[in-house]
């Protein structure tokens, strides 16, 4: 674990030091905490909106609905933020030690492979986590402020609370998995940021069908998505294992 702890350490200091990789931490969530600020004031007439088709949001008027669906909207990117956020510093995590030609020295030391994917995985995993929560609260924050009373509550549903607290860490593994297996063969960062927009494409999936009333984001929905997501995130840590050998690594690089 120490070795984990050393190699998690060494991770962030390189993060510190490339503003690419602060950027790529900071840039979204302040965008998105952002823009809501421009959008919840849009307005309405009174009349209820009762045939509009967001399943969550009947009920309304058409003031409440128009704030409803923006925060709608604005609250499904801040489930895919912890698929966005560690991109950037997953694709790095191998392709910049090629560059760097760091990675020859690291892969000669005697870490252990799971302890040298742990600690860049955990590198990329933690500040997307911890950012995603921090921006998310702060979106809460201001939904409660700019919006009508009843928009928060349907908005900020139990299903969607599920998702944030629960499945953003499980879709962060996942595509933090999918980056570094992608970076540990490809060499090339942008290749690598371009195949990893694939691993988020399920989930636009899911949050267009919620927006286009296909089907309601509900308690049940919520836990049967981060049930089905815990295998998948364990089955594409160990897969993302398995691709990374260190001497085809250093093979393809030369």
């Amino acid at each position: 674990m120490h070795k984990v702890l050393v190699i998690l350490r060494k991770e962030f200091l390189e993060i510190v030091q490339q503003r690419i990789l602060l950027f790529s931490i900071l840039l979204p969530p302040l965008l998105f905490i952002v823009l809501p600020l421009f959008f919840l004031q849009l307005g309405g007439n009174g009349s209820r909106a009762s045939s509009l088709h967001v399943p969550s949001l009947q009920g309304l008027t058409l003031h409440e609905y128009t704030q409803g669906l923006v925060g709608t909207e604005f609250s499904n990117i801040f489930i895919l933020l912890s698929m966005l956020v560690p991109s950037t510093i997953a694709a790095y995590s191998i392709i910049g030690e090629k560059n760097s030609r760091t990675l020859e020295p690291l892969l000669a030391t005697p870490v252990r492979r799971w302890q040298l994917l742990a600690g860049k995985m955990l590198a990329a995993l933690l500040p997307a986590v911890l950012v995603t929560w921090v921006s998310g609260g702060l979106f809460i924050a201001e939904l409660a402020i700019l919006t009508d009373a009843n928009v928060v509550s349907h908005v900020v549903t139990g299903g969607w609370l599920i998702l944030f607290l629960a499945s953003t860490p499980l879709l962060g593994l996942i595509a933090v998995a999918v980056m570094t297996a992608i970076s540990s063969r490809v060499n090339d960062t942008r290749t690598a940021q371009q195949l990893s927009i694939w691993a988020v494409v399920p989930i636009l999936g899911i949050i267009l069908g919620e927006l286009s009333g296909q089907f309601e984001l509900t308690v049940l929905v919520a836990v049967i998505t981060t049930v089905i997501l815990i295998p998948l995130a364990i089955l594409l840590t160990w897969g993302s294992a398995q691709l990374f050998q260190r001497e085809t690594i250093l093979t393809r690089w030369k």
